[in-house]
């Protein structure tokens, strides 16, 4: 199952990142459920969570060197 140490480095580098992404969705949720936030404020933190989550991948995608074999 193993392929490579180096694998490991990126698996959770992915696992770290759903994780924030996640949290960035579920805690806005779970405090508009307690009314802890208003429901506006609830929907603006996961539009802006996503903008910028979105920001980032866009970036990465743009820089990305294509490898030749």
């Amino acid at each position: 199952f193993v392929e490579s140490a180096g694998n490991a480095v990126v698996d959770f580098g992915r696992f770290c990142t759903g994780f924030l992404v996640l949290m960035g969705v579920a805690l806005p949720v779970v405090l508009a459920h307690s009314m802890l936030i208003t429901y506006p404020a609830m929907v603006m933190s996961i539009i802006g969570g996503l903008l910028i989550y979105g920001t980032i991948i866009s970036f990465g995608m743009f820089f990305q060197e294509e490898q030749e074999f």
